[in-house]
């Protein structure tokens, strides 16, 4: 019986072996990530030698882990040393987009002039790459909107790029009819461009049922797309409460403040 349970043992041991030596250093430090465990993804990851096919994964994952301990520039320098190996990954140039998005936030005018054209030309690729690459798509509706024409913005730009995100939200949600980051997305994008106001509408008050995590779009931000939406739809008394709940939970947001003074003339 001892023979047999070391037997048993011993083959188990090769098994375990085995699956370990069998899977990739992506796929290890892929399950190291999503489980937060950075320092040892980041390690495994840097690991990976330049001259192989993982190594434009490997950048794109260590980009990951920068993006989410919010060190953003060397987020880019990761992205852009991925999309340089694999330039026709539609993921690499979305997230390249994001983070000079996300750089661009809270900097000076100049820096958003010269990281803003970036984020537009990433996440325009991406879409080129990926037809239904969404999260790209709506980024480009609010960036687009937001940008001057002289630096490849526009509003007939804007609302041709949401008449083709709101068909592959659509698609999603019927798929999961309460993907909180879907309604929230649809909801922005109507409230943005002043299309589909209804069912954005209809979006929007089911995200605000949803309680959004730390990363996510705040319940305020929420508030306030609903008061553009109901505003655009001429229901001036309830816009006026939507921009005032958005104030009174964050007072930071001018776009609620400015909403909130404009329909309580």
């Amino acid at each position: 019986m001892k023979i047999k349970v070391k037997t048993i043992i011993l083959i188990i041991g090769l098994l375990s072996s085995t699956c370990l030596f069998g899977q990739s250093s992506i796929d290890k430090g892929k399950v190291l990530y999503e489980s937060k465990k950075y320092p040892e993804a980041e390690k495994v990851f840097k690991a990976v030698p330049e001259k192989t096919t993982d190594y434009a994964a490997a950048q794109y994952y260590l980009g990951r882990i920068a993006f989410d301990k919010k060190e953003y520039d060397d987020a880019a320098d990761y992205f852009e040393k991925a999309k340089e190996l694999n330039p026709k990954n539609a993921e690499y140039f979305n997230w390249l987009g994001d983070t000079y998005a996300t750089i661009g936030k809270d900097a000076n005018i100049f820096k958003q002039m010269s990281v803003g054209p970036k984020a537009l030309r990433a996440w325009e690729k991406a879409t080129q790459l990926d037809a239904k690459n969404i999260n790209a798509r709506v980024s480009l509706v609010g960036a687009y909107m937001q940008a001057p024409a002289f630096m490849g913005g526009g509003t007939s730009k804007a609302n041709k790029m949401a008449v083709e995100a709101f068909p592959l939200l659509d698609e999603e949600l019927k798929k999961t009819p309460d993907h909180h980051l879907y309604l929230y997305w649809y909801g922005k994008s109507s409230a943005i461009t002043g299309l589909n106001l209804d069912r954005g509408e209809e979006c929007m008050m089911k995200y605000l049922n949803y309680t959004p995590k730390d990363d996510e779009p705040p319940i305020a931000g929420a508030y306030m797309r609903l008061g553009q939406i109901r505003e655009k739809k001429g229901n001036k008394a309830e816009a006026k409460k939507n921009y005032e709940t958005a104030v009174k939970l964050d007072k930071s947001l001018d776009q609620a403040k400015e909403g909130l003074e404009r329909t309580s003339k």
